[in-house]
């Protein structure tokens, strides 16, 4: 059962553990002032989406939305020293990761339309050599930019949703050898609600597991979302038990547009992205020490909540679409009362409530003495001095009838 989430502490330069009592989720945030160590400079990189390091100390990554499946090689100082092609083109390749042996995971799960009857993850062995896997969803397609690689090969998918709430995947079987394969649902990840602090805060636009295994990473717009994981990431259900833990949040400020995360070997998260048109170069950011910071946090929560949850658990609408919608019903509201004033003043009125108690049968200033009774007042407006429509009424007056 989910916790009720209320906001967390910041403070420049302090870590603030995670704090859970029975029914209440405090996530710790580290405001740790990512450094930048380069930036994207080259235009062949102006669609990043995936990132890894490289053997050498430098990075790979590759490029969303259709381009050519092409794995750029960078080194330390982002400029591109060499590159692997990738025989098939995906269709919208949205994550990157390595395993220890140097085999390439490319996640082909972009579905911006949600129309795709698969999605496919390219394995790109150390000699060049390809296979695709091809996964179905049980329940329609997703739009999806998070891969998450476990040790038995079985991959975990979390979706893309603006509303916070994003659901969790996992392959029934291990990929890498090509053919079909299906996907069930294992819960969904929730972002807080204090963390949704723009429109994209809430979306999952990448993720990544630390060397050591023990550390299970996703990224939004905004922050990045460290869950730790002490049993390790062998199998793709210790990944999602991971994600059932207390997540420490790390703001990632400065990325228009941020879709790639990685783990260096000694535990430095590099975050990235896609640089906006016309925009400055995407720069490539690092926290060091990210790893320790999740360790210290979790050490100081015997009693994890979850932050997967069951799909059994899921009822009614996440609270900041609830929050959205009432800001909408609002505005409607005001429109709508705007639109009628508008209207009114067209129409010659003006938005003045007349008192409407005179009796029937009162004689009403400019009616004759002896002239029909006028019936009760019913309009809530009555004519603009001075307007057509006044006029009209005064000249209906005076023949006794009332202005309708």
């Amino acid at each position: 059962m989910l916790g009720v989430v209320v906001p967390g502490l910041v403070v420049p330069g302090l870590v603030v553990p995670s704090l859970v009592v029975p029914g209440l989720v405090v996530p710790g945030v580290a405001w740790a002032d990512p450094s930048g160590r380069c930036t994207l400079d080259d235009p062949r990189l102006a669609e990043t989406s995936g990132l890894v390091v490289a053997p050498d100390g430098g990075y790979e990554v590759v490029n969303d939305g259709g381009n050519p499946s092409t794995v750029y090689r960078l080194d330390t100082s982002c400029a591109v020293i060499g590159q692997i092609e990738v025989p098939d083109r995906g269709r919208d390749v949205e994550d990157l990761t390595r395993d220890a042996d140097g085999t390439l995971w490319l996640a082909d799960i972009g579905d911006n339309d949600r129309e795709r009857r698969t999605v496919a993850i390219l394995r790109v062995s150390s000699g060049g050599d390809e296979t695709i896997t091809r996964l179905t969803y049980p329940d329609g397609p997703h739009d999806a930019e998070s891969l998450l690689m476990p040790g038995d090969r079985r991959p975990v998918i979390v979706t893309k949703e603006l509303g916070g709430r994003s659901g969790v995947y996992v392959a029934d079987e291990p990929v890498g050898e090509g053919g079909t394969g299906t996907l069930r649902r294992a819960g969904e990840v929730v972002v807080p609600g204090e963390a949704m602090t723009t429109l994209g805060s809430g979306a999952h636009t990448g993720g990544a597991i630390s060397a050591d295994g023990r550390v299970v990473a996703l990224r939004t717009y905004a922050d990045a979302w460290l869950h730790p994981a002490p049993d390790g990431t062998a199998t793709a259900d210790d990944v999602v038990a991971a994600l059932r833990a207390t997540p420490l949040r790390v703001p990632l400020p400065g990325e228009v547009q941020g879709e790639a995360l990685a783990f260096a070997p000694d535990g430095t998260l590099l975050s990235t992205g896609e640089t906006p048109e016309d925009g400055p170069p995407a720069p490539l950011h690092a926290v060091p020490g990210a790893t320790a910071l999740v360790e210290g946090s979790a050490s100081a929560s015997s009693t994890p909540a979850p932050a997967v949850a069951p799909t059994s658990e899921r009822a009614g609408l996440p609270e900041p679409l609830a929050s959205i919608g009432v800001v909408l019903a609002v505005a409607v509201g005001v429109f709508a009362l705007v639109a009628v004033v508008a209207v009114v003043r067209r129409a010659g009125l003006t938005p003045q409530r007349t008192t409407c108690r005179r009796a029937h049968g009162d004689v009403l200033p400019g009616v004759r003495a002896g002239a029909a009774p006028r019936p009760p007042c019913r309009a809530r407006w009555r004519p603009r001095r001075g307007s057509a429509r006044s006029r009209r009424c005064a000249a209906s007056a005076r023949r006794g009838r009332p202005c309708a």
